[in-house]
């Protein structure tokens, strides 16, 4: 008998974990205008770095998630099937989108409304979107250091090798 080639799960390390498991769960919690959308949310590890998959259903009606390759992208797809909330997972180039199809020409506020997404976070948050989520930041500013917070010099200066002698 002939074993029988991995499968594309086998061979690309892609996981499906628990929805707290996921890096950016907090950032999701503080945007989704329906945060019981969590319950069915699912954590998705490409090697080590767990990040957010939102299901559609109540005021989402479309998700995405942007892969480092376009096999994490099939492989996810693939994962994705059959889970309540993922409705019809399709990976194209390395984007993968479940739910109803973005319609085209949508106004920035429109696009956010279509993915459930409120217009303001609940709270300030400083947490930024990780690189999965195409880098975007929904508009936010960038973090500031506070006044009079910048590190302080160095007192003396070291070459590489040199000790201080005592």
């Amino acid at each position: 008998m002939t074993p029988s080639p991995p499968s594309p799960v086998q061979q690309l390390d892609v996981r499906i974990l628990p929805a707290t498991a996921a890096c950016d769960y907090e950032f999701w919690k503080a945007r989704l205008i329906s945060p019981h959308l969590l319950r069915d949310a699912v954590a998705v590890a490409l090697h080590r770095l767990p990040l957010l998959a939102v299901p559609v259903g109540a005021d989402r009606r479309s998700g995405h998630m942007d892969m480092l390759d376009p096999g994490f992208a099939q492989v996810l797809a693939h994962a994705l099937r059959g889970r309540p909330g993922f409705e019809r997972p399709v990976a194209s180039g390395q984007l993968v989108r479940w739910g109803d199809p973005m319609p085209d020409n949508l106004a920035p506020d429109a696009h956010r409304r279509f993915q459930g997404l409120r217009e303001h976070p609940r709270r300030p948050a400083s947490i930024r979107p990780p690189a999965g989520h195409g880098g975007h930041d929904l508009g936010l500013p960038p973090p500031k250091s506070p006044p009079g917070r910048q590190p302080t010099p160095p007192r003396a200066v070291v070459q590489a090798g040199a000790a201080p002698t005592p």
